[in-house]
């Protein structure tokens, strides 16, 4: 049976060393299967057509946006890193250390080539890009919980201590857009509450559910990835919150957040809201609850089809 031939890799962006005699070139790329594909770094030296010397780096995780890319990466027994901050304007930086004799003990089909990979330093690169790619498209699974107490604001009264317990499930809705620092994604989450825990002024317990939350990732750093979010639902308790009132109600928050990233798919999740619980003025008062509430969580990336 005929074996189809493996697709080439992607090529995000090739950095070439100013005024270098010996013309070398380093190319980051993703290879293999849309669905798992992984990061390979490659490298020519000079014009004659030749086939890459390829180092691979498994579980890289660069960031990668139009017209710009960084990469930390650091193999566990230290004989592999590459760092690379390269943008379409301006000259870029790349750091590649390799050494072949540890490393092949890890990968034995690595080829004795990938030393003349090296940089011995940080240098100064001109880089260009392919088409813009972006990171691909989102799937997200959190858990979380949080601390809150309301505030005297308007109608509501401070002293109200709960805890929430949240699990949402997210997916990108688009690719990186928008100007400068203000360049992200959107996600859209449908979050359940599955404890309300009000421990002050009385004790009741609710559920609640938010079918939407929308939150703005920004373009992430190679390890923390800030966030702004809103979100809209109904939260259902034993006892009517706050008392007198209604033991239905909406619920709203905003707020913002980072994600710590100590993997690639893997995030630590800190987040502070500004939480609205409110009858909707279905009764002649609505003094509701605002709340403050700083947030803790664990999330688990996956890439969305498509």
């Amino acid at each position: 049976m005929i074996q189809p031939a493996p697709t080439p890799p992607a090529i995000v962006t090739t950095c070439r060393a100013a005024e270098d005699p010996a013309g070398r070139e380093w190319s980051l790329a993703r290879e293999g299967p849309s669905d798992s594909s992984s990061w390979v770094l490659l490298f020519r030296r000079g014009t004659a057509p030749s086939a890459p010397v390829r180092l691979p780096l498994p579980s890289a995780a660069p960031t990668v946006s139009a017209g710009r890319v960084e990469l930390d990466f650091h193999s566990a027994n230290g004989g592999r890193s590459v760092t690379l901050s390269a943008g379409a304007a301006g000259p870029s930086r790349l750091d590649v250390f390799v050494n072949f004799e540890l490393e092949v003990n890890v990968e034995r089909d690595l080829d004795r080539a990938v030393d003349a990979m090296n940089t011995e330093g940080p240098i100064t690169v001109t880089c260009t890009f392919a088409a813009p790619l972006g990171p691909p498209r989102q799937d997200e699974w959190m858990a979380g919980v949080g601390a809150a107490w309301s505030i005297d604001l308007l109608q509501s009264a401070g002293g109200r201590q709960y805890v929430p317990v949240s699990v949402s499930w997210g997916r990108d809705v688009m690719r990186d857009a928008g100007p400068g620092l203000l360049r992200g994604r959107l996600m859209w989450a449908v979050e359940l509450m599955p404890v309300y825990w009000q421990r002050e002024p009385t004790t009741t317990l609710g559920i609640g559910f938010s079918p939407l939350v929308w939150s703005w990732r920004f373009v992430p750093h190679p390890r923390a990835a800030p966030f702004a979010e809103l979100g809209f639902g109904g939260l259902f308790t034993a006892d009517p919150v706050p008392e007198g009132t209604e033991a239905a109600n909406f619920i709203a928050h905003g707020g913002f957040g980072v994600r710590w990233r100590p993997a690639s798919r893997l995030s630590l999740v800190t987040a502070y809201r500004f939480q609205h619980i409110s009858n909707g003025n279905q009764l002649t008062t609505n003094p509701g609850v605002n709340a403050h509430a700083v947030w803790v969580g664990v999330a688990l990336g996956a890439r969305a089809p498509g």
